[in-house]
C-alpha cells in the first residue's frame, strides 16, 4: 500500500513545475553574486564609500535587512494558506527585487549616493531572501519526500551554474568597452544585468503557479497552513526540531556573513581587481554548483544529517587554512575547496524538512526555519562588523565565521539522525490537546 502511494506520488509529479520552481534557484542567484557578495558589494566599499568604514557600512546593512527577513519570513511562513498566498507574494517580491535592482545604475562613486545604495540594496535582498520562504514550502508540495534530496540539490546547483553565467555575462559588460567607464558606468550596468536576470527567469514558476487550476487551489495539498499556536508550540518542543533550527541558526549566521564579506576579504587581503573578484567568484560558483548535485544523491542514499555534518567539517577545516595562511595560491585552493561544501549543507537541510512533515506542517516549518536563520543572522555580520572594527584586520572575518560554523557542527551532532516522523509523534499530543 506504501509503496502504491509512492508510486501513484511520483507519477503524478507536475514536472513543468519542478522545472519551473528549480530555475528559481537560477533566477536568484545571479542577483545574489552581482549585488550582494561580489561586484556591488566591492564597488560599494572602494568608490561609493568615502574613506574607511565601507565595509563597516555594508555589514550594519546586511545586519538590518537580516532582522527584517528574519521576522516577515517568520510571520508569512504561518500566514500561508494557499498557492494564492504563494504566488502573491512571489509575484510582488520579484518585481521589488527588480526596481530596486534597476536603480542601483542611478548609484554614482560619489559619498552622497551612499546611503540610497544601502537602501536599494537592503530592500531588494530583503525581498529576495524572504521569498524563498513560499519557494522553499512548494518544495514539499511539488516533489514527493524520497526525492526531495535529489530534487533541492539540484535546484541549488543550477542555482550556482546561474550565478556563474550571470557573472561570465557580467564581465565583458565591465571590461569590453562598450559601456564608457565614465563614473564606473561599466561597473554599475551590472547589478541592473542581475536584476533583469532575476525577472526573466523567475517568470516561468510564477506563469506555472498562476496555471493551476481554481478547483485545486483549496486542497490541503497544496500548502495550505492550518497550524494553530498549540500546534506550533508541540511541533517546537520535538527534540529534532529545535535542535536543528538552533544549529541552522548558526550555519545561516556563518554564510551570511561569508556571503555578505566574502567579495570583500578577497579585495581587501590580496588587492583583487574588480575583474579578479569575478573571476574569484565565478570560481567559487563553480565549485559550489559541482558539490551540490552529488550531494543531493548521497542525501537521498545516507540522509541529510549525515551529508550536513560532512559538509560543516569540510567548511571549517578550509576556513581554517585560509585564516592561518597568506598566500593566496593557497587563498585560491581553499576558497574553491571551501565552496564544493556550501550547496550541500544548504541544500540537505532545505531537504530534511520536506522529508520529515506534512504538506500542511510545511509552510509554518519553512517560515521557522527562516526564522531561526534570520531572525538572528544580523549576529554574524554584526560580529564580523565588530571584529574588524576593534582588530582593524579584515581577516578577524575569516575566524569568526568558523566559530560559527563550530558552534552549528556541534549542535547538529546531536541532532537526531532524522527529524522523521515529525508528524506521527505529535499527533497524538495534538488531537489530545484539541479534545
Amino acid at each position: 500500500m506504501r509503496e502504491s502511494l509512492r508510486q501513484h506520488e511520483r507519477s503524478s509529479m507536475p514536472k513543468g513545475k519542478v522545472l519551473a520552481w528549480t530555475l528559481y534557484d537560477w533566477a536568484t542567484s545571479g542577483y545574489g553574486a552581482v549585488i550582494a557578495t561580489f561586484v556591488f558589494s566591492v564597488y560599494f566599499t572602494q568608490e561609493v564609500w568615502d574613506g574607511d568604514g565601507g565595509a563597516v557600512a555594508w555589514g550594519w546593512m546586511v545586519s538590518l535587512t537580516s532582522i527584517f527577513v528574519g521576522i516577515g519570513g517568520s510571520l508569512l511562513g504561518l500566514k500561508f494558506n494557499g498557492i494564492r498566498t504563494h504566488r502573491s507574494v512571489l509575484t510582488l517580491f520579484i518585481i521589488i527585487s527588480t526596481i530596486t535592482g534597476l536603480g542601483l545604475w542611478f548609484v554614482k562613486p560619489e559619498p552622497e549616493y551612499a546611503i540610497l545604495a544601502l537602501l536599494l540594496v537592503g530592500i531588494g535582498s530583503f525581498c529576495v531572501e524572504t521569498s524563498f520562504v513560499p519557494y522553499n514550502t512548494l518544495l514539499r508540495v511539488l516533489v514527493p519526500p524520497e526525492r526531495a534530496g535529489r530534487v533541492s540539490a539540484n535546484a541549488w546547483g543550477l542555482g550556482y551554474v546561474g550565478g556563474v553565467v550571470c557573472l561570465l555575462l557580467a564581465l565583458p559588460i565591465i571590461q569590453s568597452g562598450i559601456i564608457s567607464d565614465i563614473n564606473l558606468a561599466n561597473v554599475r550596468a551590472a547589478s541592473p544585468f542581475a536584476a533583469l536576470w532575476l525577472f526573466v527567469f523567475a517568470l516561468p514558476m510564477i506563469i506555472s503557479l498562476y496555471r493551476i487550476p481554481q478547483e485545486r487551489m483549496s486542497e490541503p495539498g497544496y500548502a495550505t497552513s492550518n497550524l494553530n499556536k498549540n500546534e506550533i508550540i508541540q511541533l517546537l518542543k520535538h527534540r529534532g526540531i529545535w535542535k536543528f533550527l538552533l544549529s541552522r541558526l548558526f550555519l545561516a549566521e556563518g554564510l551570511t556573513a561569508l556571503f555578505a564579506f566574502g567579495g570583500i576579504i578577497a579585495a581587501s587581503l590580496y588587492d583583487f581587481s574588480t575583474e579578479k573578484v569575478l573571476l574569484f567568484a565565478i570560481a567559487l560558483n563553480i565549485s559550489a554548483g559541482v558539490g551540490a548535485i552529488p550531494g543531493g544523491h548521497l542525501d537521498d542514499r545516507f540522509g541529510p544529517r549525515m551529508v550536513i555534518n560532512t559538509s560543516l567539517v569540510g567548511l571549517i577545516l578550509c576556513g581554517a587554512v585560509i585564516g592561518f595562511t597568506e598566500g593566496e595560491l593557497i587563498f585560491w585552493i581553499a576558497s574553491i575547496s571551501l565552496g564544493l561544501f556550501i550547496g550541500p549543507v544548504q541544500s540537505s537541510g532545505r531537504s530534511l524538512v520536506a522529508k520529515s512533515v506534512s504538506k500542511e506542517e510545511a509552510a509554518p516549518l519553512y517560515g521557522l526555519l527562516g526564522f531561526s536563520g534570520r531572525v538572528v543572522s544580523f549576529i554574524g555580520p554584526l560580529f564580523v562588523t565588530i571584529g574588524i572594527s576593534i582588530t582593524n584586520n579584515d581577516r578577524t572575518a575569516i575566524w569568526v565565521i568558523a566559530v560559527l560554523l563550530i558552534i552549528s557542527l556541534i549542535i547538529m551532532l546531536s541532532t537526531p539522525k532524522s527529524l522523521g516522523q515529525i508528524k506521527t509523534d505529535l499527533d497524538g499530543k495534538i488531537s489530545t490537546q484539541k479534545n
